[in-house]
Order: structure tokens, then C-alpha cells, then sequence
């Protein structure tokens, strides 16, 4: 008798920790396509999705109510997925040779992250830099340049995340040719 409890015993744990694995696995996060969908951001719209960090994607879209290249931020929690809209929003301008707007989200307790994306209309334009500070030798950053893989017509994206603080918020965008040489300033000067 002691001897079928015991094994009753041991089926009813190993049942037990087979479903709270199940139900640990089912609850973890959930995958790209669903957290956009329940977001209300549909697979059309969305032009670039890419890891910024282990845990975090952004997503550039298209905001059907604003017409605008929209940024969000996916983050993979333990149990759940979260995505923040940031709002705000680019406005492309076909005209110019390279479009391109901020976003800037908190992560926690004042530390940033800075998002800064367009298009590129100037198929010349090869290479993006972004100096954000006075000292063009430690805060500049390059972006990444991508095909838009939903939407040829608007051209390439751009894109470049910044993580560190960032103490004077002097923004110089420019475009570079493959020789190196400057296209396009959002400042209008040359260094």
C-alpha cells in the first residue's frame, strides 16, 4: 500500500510540473506579428523590424491615422511582450534628398533612448552620419541604411539608436557619398 502511494505521489508531481512548465512556456513572450497585431499596427504597414538590444526590437511603421513613419519599441519581458508606441512621427518629404526625424524614449529612471530615422530619397547617399554633440570625434554614430522590404516607392530607410546620455542636443545629419563626400547637412555647414 505505501508503495502505491509513493508512485501516485510521484505521477501527481511530475503531472503537476509538466503543467506549471506548460503553462510557464505558454505564458512567455509572444511572437512580433501578434504583439503588432494586437496593437492595432497591421503587417502592411510596417517597414523595418531589427534588435536594437538582446531583449528589444524596434519597429519602424507606418501610422495608417497620421500617415506617418511611426517608431515603437518591442520589449521581451520574463512572462510577457510590451511595445510603446513613441509617437510623433515623420512626415516624408519625396523632395528632399534625405528625410528624417527623432523619437527619444524613456527606458528607466532618466535614462534614454534616442531614435533617429527618415528616408533616403538620393540614391547617391551611401552612408549616414549623426554627430549629436559639440565633439564630433565621441558622439557621432552611423546609421543603417535598408531597403524598405513593403513599400519600394519610399525609398530607403535609415535608421540609428543612441543609448548614452547626451548633454547638448546639437543634431547634424548628413549624407555621404561612396567617395566620402558630403550631399546632404541638416545643419547646411561642413566641418
Amino acid at each position: 500500500m505505501t508503495r502505491n502511494w509513493k508512485r501516485r505521489t510521484y505521477v501527481k508531481f511530475f503531472v503537476l510540473l509538466a503543467g506549471m512548465l506548460f503553462l510557464i512556456r505558454s505564458c512567455g513572450p509572444q511572437d512580433i506579428d501578434t504583439i503588432l497585431s494586437e496593437k492595432g499596427i497591421p503587417p502592411e504597414q510596417v517597414k523595418l523590424v531589427t534588435t536594437i538590444e538582446p531583449r528589444t526590437q524596434l519597429v519602424l511603421y507606418q501610422d495608417l491615422t497620421t500617415n506617418n513613419l511611426t517608431p515603437a519599441l518591442i520589449q521581451q519581458k520574463l512572462w510577457f511582450s510590451e511595445l510603446d508606441k513613441l509617437g510623433g512621427g515623420l512626415h516624408d518629404n519625396p523632395a528632399e534628398p534625405l528625410s528624417s526625424h527623432i523619437s527619444g524614449y524613456e527606458k528607466s529612471k532618466g535614462k534614454m533612448i534616442y531614435i533617429i530615422y527618415g528616408y533616403l530619397h538620393n540614391a547617391d547617399i551611401t552612408q549616414v552620419n549623426i554627430r549629436y554633440e559639440p565633439d564630433p570625434a565621441s558622439a557621432q554614430v552611423e546609421a543603417e541604411i535598408v531597403e524598405s522590404s513593403s513599400d519600394q516607392s519610399s525609398g530607403r530607410l535609415w535608421y540609428a539608436v543612441i543609448q548614452q546620455p547626451i548633454h547638448e542636443m546639437i543634431w547634424d545629419i548628413k549624407g555621404l557619398n561612396d567617395e566620402g563626400h558630403m550631399i546632404y547637412s541638416s545643419l547646411h555647414s561642413e566641418d
